[in-house]
């Protein structure tokens, strides 16, 4: 009888085992997250490659790769701009498939970003066409920088300071800048980014903060201006 007992329980477990083996085999995962293996850092790291963006994902991905462009000094800009270009074409082909899945705001950001691009593409595709004067360059970056005009004189614990001369100069002069003032102005811009870029993990969080506040009042003075010139060009048309 205890033989007989035994090979009942041993029985039951195996099948029991067998089943729920046979379930996880079975199980189906739905999401839209892929994991794979990233060989490259470590066979024991596992890298997340997301396959489904949402559109809100897509706005927020093309807000920051904006970001990213109009933050590359000159040299970088006309080195990658036929890709640069591409890439915005193909980004902005899969927010405007989905744009209808977008709130009422990323809506309205999405036009906003779009608008802003094409400000930023007409500035670049002029310098391609008429590349700006190294004199007036020189003369820019003394007035818009002032004891900060050398760039690798700006070092983490003065960066700050360069940006906020900067934006200084560009609320108090603003209004009587043309459009080939705005190229000037934008270049320096771009090159004290770059200057940034290179020494940004010695910067402290609070100075991050506040240059990343500084951008983001100049692209907005930037934005109006550009919005201006156009108006006033279709005016006079």
């Amino acid at each position: 009888m205890d033989t007989l007992m035994v090979t009942f329980r041993y029985t039951a477990m195996l099948c029991l085992s067998l089943a729920l083996w046979s379930c996880e085999n079975r199980r189906e995962v739905e999401t839209t997250e892929e994991i794979t293996v990233d060989t490259a850092e470590s066979e024991d790291t596992a890298r997340v490659v997301r396959t489904g963006n949402t559109a809100e994902d897509e706005l927020e991905e093309f807000r920051a790769w904006l970001n990213r462009q109009t933050e590359k000094g000159d040299t970088a800009i006309r080195r990658e701009w036929p890709q640069v270009r591409e890439e915005l074409r193909e980004r902005n082909a899969r927010l405007e498939q989905k744009f209808d899945s977008l709130s009422e705001q990323s809506k309205e950001e999405f036009r906003t970003l779009q608008g802003r691009y094409e400000r930023w593409e007409d500035r670049q595709e002029r310098r391609q066409d008429q590349p700006l004067d190294p004199a007036k360059v020189t003369q820019w970056q003394n007035q818009l920088l002032d004891e900060y005009n050398n760039l690798n004189n700006v070092q983490p614990e003065n960066i700050r300071e360069a940006y906020l001369t900067l934006m200084g100069e560009v609320r108090a002069k603003r209004s009587n800048w043309t459009q080939d003032d705005w190229d000037y102005v934008d270049y320096v811009y771009s090159q004290l980014n770059q200057r940034r870029r290179e020494i940004e993990n010695q910067l402290r969080t609070s100075d991050k903060l506040k240059i990343r506040t500084l951008q983001a009042e100049y692209l907005a003075l930037e934005g109006s201006a550009d919005t201006q010139d156009m108006l006033r060009g279709s005016a006079n048309r």
